[in-house]
Order: C-alpha cells, then sequence, then structure tokens
C-alpha cells in the first residue's frame, strides 16, 4: 500500500515526487517507458511500476497500492492517459488531481504560427521551404510523411529510444537525418543542433517552459527560423493545479480525512 500514487511522465513529476518525500508519504509512481524508469532511479524508496496505461491498467493498480489519491503528473499531451485516470478515479470514488504546467502563451508572437494538432502542422509544412527540425517526440510523426521529399528534409530530434528509432526507419525517415539525444537543451545548444541541420522551420509543441519550448523557439529566432508550434488542448478537469504548493495541500489533506475516515472504522 502507498499513500499517493504518482502517474510520471515529465520533469515536473520528478518535483512532485521530492516534495511528496518530504512530507513523509509513501509513494508508488506509474510510467510508460523503460526511459521513465531510469529517471526515478535515485529515488530508493519508491515503487515503480511500467506499463501503457489504459483504463484496466490504472484500475488494476489502484486496488493493488490502495493510495489516498491520484496525482496526474503525465506530459502537457499524454491527452489519453488523463481521460484514462479521470475516468477510472470518477467511477471508484478516488481522489484526483492534475497537476501540469503552466501554459505559455505565443499568440500575439509574429514569429510563431499556433496550429491546433499534428495534421495542421503537416499541411503547412508542404509549403515551406528548406530543411525542418521537428521536436515533437515520435508520437504521430506519420503526419509527416507527405511533406515533399521528406526523407532529405526533415530532421528528427527524438529520444534515444530503440523502439522510436524503429518507428522512424520504417516510416521512411533518413537515419543520417535522425537526432537521439536526451534532453534537457538549452538555447546553445538548440543553436547548435539547428545549425547542424542548416534548418529553415522548427516544429515544436507548447510543452511549457520546463518542457524546453522558449530555448527552442529563441534559438530559432536567432537563427531567424520560421517557428510552427503544435498547441495543447487540455482535457476538461476541475481539480487541477500547476503550483506544487497547492498539491501538497490537497494530499494533505486528502491523508488527513483518510486517516480520520480509518479511526472512525476502528472504533
Amino acid at each position: 500500500m502507498s499513500d499517493v500514487l504518482v502517474i510520471a511522465g515529465t520533469t515536473d513529476a520528478k518535483s512532485v515526487i521530492e516534495r511528496l518525500l518530504k512530507l513523509n508519504v509513501d509513494i508508488a509512481v506509474t510510467v510508460t517507458t523503460r526511459m521513465g524508469c531510469s529517471m526515478l532511479d535515485d529515488y530508493k524508496h519508491v515503487t515503480v511500476y511500467q506499463g501503457k496505461l489504459n483504463k484496466e491498467r490504472i484500475l488494476n493498480l489502484l486496488n493493488e497500492v490502495q493510495p489516498c489519491c491520484l496525482i496526474d503528473a503525465s506530459n502537457p499531451f499524454s491527452a489519453e492517459i488523463t481521460r484514462n485516470a479521470l475516468h477510472v478515479c470518477k467511477a471508484v470514488n478516488m481522489p484526483y488531481i492534475r497537476f501540469q504546467r503552466e501554459k505559455l502563451n505565443f499568440d500575439d508572437d509574429p514569429n510563431v504560427t499556433v496550429v491546433k494538432n499534428y495534421g495542421e502542422a503537416g499541411a503547412k509544412l508542404r509549403h515551406c521551404e528548406g530543411n525542418i527540425v521537428l521536436t515533437l517526440g515520435s508520437n504521430k510523426i506519420e503526419a509527416f510523411t507527405k511533406i515533399p521529399d521528406y526523407e532529405q528534409r526533415v530532421f528528427l530530434r527524438i529520444l534515444p529510444d530503440w523502439k522510436v528509432l524503429c518507428k522512424c526507419e520504417k516510416l521512411g525517415f533518413n537515419p543520417n537525418n535522425i537526432i537521439a539525444i536526451k534532453g534537457p537543451y538549452n538555447e546553445a545548444l538548440n543553436i547548435e543542433l539547428f545549425k547542424y541541420c542548416h534548418a529553415s522551420v522548427l516544429v515544436t509543441k507548447e510543452s511549457g517552459n520546463m518542457g524546453g519550448v522558449v530555448d527552442k523557439i529563441n534559438a530559432a529566432k536567432k537563427l531567424g527560423m520560421k517557428v510552427i508550434l503544435v498547441d495543447r488542448l487540455e482535457e476538461e478537469c476541475l481539480n487541477k493545479t500547476s503550483s506544487v504548493e497547492e498539491l501538497m495541500l490537497f494530499v494533505n489533506q486528502v491523508c488527513q480525512n483518510n486517516n480520520e475516515k480509518g479511526a472512525k472504522k476502528k472504533k
């Protein structure tokens, strides 16, 4: 049993875990990838589960861990995981809170074209000239195989994971254009990578400041590149915060309520 189950999918989740450890609560964490597991190696007293988070998996985890609450700190673009977590928690009456980094607004930036999804980004790129750098991860990159001469013009910056590499090669992306590297990337490194690709266009997603989007866009601007930004579609959720302090207050309250219920049952 653990007091809290955390769905981890970002670097923000590590900050959440570190603060929870200071509260002396028992923590279980679930991640979807092997690389996600490796990011938690330093936390020796945290139980880590790995696997795809469909509804059945989340329900099984709740039954096994029996937490007081679930903290959803998944990636801002992992909408399906959030939907599944919301659905299951509502069904079993489990306290749920979404922890998500603050959203940035580039609507008034003349150098940035904001699009709603990957398909819209791909459509705009069909009319762009020069080399293109995608820093979107590997999810839905098939949308960019319709770009003219994508095999030669499109460069991918992805995580160094063999499954991701296999997917990129199967889709026909040029292995010479695949940059497999794990962040974080500061502005200077972004500039050098974009120069290496001789890129005219950057395609990235609104993953928040912690996701490095500001450094990427600033680097692209300094090189005179166009920027296409895929916006995030946030799930409707009543219980959501971008404040670690608010999150800790929520956990404290839920754990306290749970302890009081347990004490009443013993009487």
